[in-house]
């Protein structure tokens, strides 16, 4: 008997269905993947297992865990299946965790609701459990609240509290989509080692096929509510039977296939006078104090970062978060001021302070969220318009947002619509049309694909190209995965705790890194041959 048995689950809004008619089985120890883009029904097949639909939302069909039926059961009986049989590990453990309780306490949580431990006991076995998933002095962290934890620090808590109960099945639902490589990397072992210490069966869903093939040892592709394709991963990514699934493996950005990087070709070098000239720039933040006595601590942010940028190039700049990526592009466009040093945009010397207006016609920035950088009272023509009307640009107004939603590849008449009636890469392209409205010579392009599915981010690579050829863009590309970055980019520069480590030709830089950190930074890339690599030199 298999642990968990689904069959002809369906998952309705009104007589609309999601989910239509799927089956699947999951043995004990068996690690599946559930793999589609945004809208496929993955996440909502998690949500019927677990009991948690919305109350406008109806399952109907077979769930049974261990040969217990789950479908139906009342609340009450469901709390009891929660996190002792079945746990969760959610995408945003910064949303999933009280940010007003500790983390043992939290950790601690259903040791005391599901083993009946009094408090001091769970608290001291919830400390063994953060240690076990690799989080250091794991005493003083179970007295932390979550906000003082970095993203893989929470999520490796989740994965805690997740395993907590020794339970037959863990459903981790995306749960290293916002992670550095390197990070991310980290938790996917500490994930997979648990799983096979307690021999936990494990359901991962996501929209990254690498990850899928370094973690799971079956695969059910869903489209549509759907599964369209089905069997073990390496045969399915290897031999897809769907012409659906061949687009998804053909969607893998080409550094991600395999463990041997594919070589690319080196362009001309750069020459004549830089666009961007960056030079010696440090830029420090001083913290608040915990106490009068105190000086107040500094975080170098930037620490003497030199570079030129050059009219036409593709820019990238990697590194993970907190190596200044974000802040040396918020002083490239005027967002920021350096501590010292000097930025130059097209002669404008952006570090005076002196008025920007002259360099929001050189310079532009798409942002990582598109749902966060786009008013959401804005219809989509007054968002493309806005910065025409701020910036005091003549002209046919109406025309030339027609033009750039041609641009886009989005129809004239969603001019009329809101922001949150896009789908996340249609929201990416109206804020690429926004930049583009005053006519830039530069694009700085802040992590612009990082929560999109990977069909959806060629697609918006693809379109990134096209731009700049017809408008002739000088593009930065700032990304923590590396696999984007060397497919889109020329050059690239590799920041650590706010220092260039490393610069070059990305061909150079990620096909032979001189630098210990680059080298940790390119082994941490999970590859769809199922090869993965923890970076045991990267920090926990």
């Amino acid at each position: 008997m298999s642990l968990l048995d689904v069959q002809n689950l369906t998952v309705s809004h009104g007589g609309l269905a999601l989910v239509n008619d799927i089956s699947f089985t999951v043995e004990r120890g068996q690690r599946l993947g559930i793999i589609g883009e945004s809208g496929s029904g993955k996440t909502l097949t998690a949500l019927a297992i677990l009991g948690l639909l919305a109350d406008n939302l109806s399952a109907r069909g077979s769930i049974t865990l261990d040969g217990r039926p789950l479908l139906g059961l009342d609340e009450e009986s469901m709390c009891a299946v929660r996190g002792d049989n079945i746990s969760m590990i959610f995408q945003e453990p910064m949303t999933a965790l009280n940010p007003v309780m500790r983390i043992g306490r939290q950790v601690a949580e259903p040791l005391r609701l599901h083993r009946d431990l009094d408090t001091d006991a769970a608290m001291s076995l919830a400390v063994e459990l953060l240690d076990s998933v690799g989080i250091e002095h794991p005493e003083r962290r179970a007295r932390s609240y979550p906000h003082e934890l970095s993203g893989g620090q929470r999520q490796r808590a989740m994965i805690a509290m997740a395993l907590a109960c020794g339970p037959d099945l863990v459903i981790a639902d995306e749960p290293t989509t916002a992670l550095d490589v390197t990070v991310q990397a980290q938790v996917l072992s500490v994930l997979r080692d648990q799983v096979l210490a307690h021999h936990t069966a494990l359901i991962l869903i996501t929209h990254d096929l690498p990850v899928v093939a370094s973690m799971t040892d079956k695969v059910i592709v869903l489209r549509d509510g759907e599964i369209v394709d089905r069997g073990p991963t390496g045969t399915v990514f290897d031999g897809a039977s769907s012409t659906y699934t061949a687009e998804l493996v053909a969607a893998v950005p080409p550094m991600s296939r395999s463990s041997i990087a594919e070589a690319k070709p080196e362009g001309d070098a750069p020459a004549g006078t830089p666009l961007v000239e960056v030079r010696d720039v440090h830029r420090q933040y001083k913290l608040r104090r915990t106490s009068l006595f105190e000086t107040r601590p500094v975080i170098k942010a930037l620490d003497g970062v030199s570079v030129d940028i050059y009219p036409g190039e593709t820019f990238g700049i990697v590194g993970e978060s907190g190596s200044g990526k974000s802040t040396l592009a918020r002083l490239i466009v005027g967002l920021d001021r350096p501590t010292s040093g000097e930025v130059h945009v097209d002669g404008i010397d952006v570090s005076a302070g002196h008025s920007l207006r002259p360099l929001r016609d050189v310079a532009q920035m798409v942002f990582q969220d598109p749902m966060g950088s786009l008013d959401p009272r804005m219809r989509v023509g007054e968002v493309i318009a806005e910065p025409l009307r701020s910036l005091g640009i003549a002209g046919d107004h109406p025309a030339r947002v027609a033009g750039l939603l041609e641009a886009v590849s989005l129809p004239t008449d969603v001019v009329d619509r809101y922001p949150h009636e896009f789908s996340g890469g249609q929201r990416q392209r109206i804020a690429i049309a926004r930049a583009l409205a005053p006519g830039p010579r530069l694009l700085v392009a802040d992590e612009p694909v990082s929560a999109l599915d990977m069909s959806v981010q060629t697609v918006t690579l693809e379109l990134l190209r096209e731009l700049k050829e017809q408008f002739d863009l000088t593009m930065i590309f700032i990304s923590h995965d590396l696999s984007v970055v060397h497919e889109i980019c020329e050059r690239v520069i590799v920041l650590e705790h706010g220092r260039i480590v490393e610069r070059g030709a990305v061909g150079t830089v990620f096909g032979s890194p001189k630098e210990p950190y680059t080298r940790t930074l390119v082994e941490a890339i999970p590859r769809l041959d199922g090869s993965f690599l923890t970076p045991s030199s990267a920090a926990r």
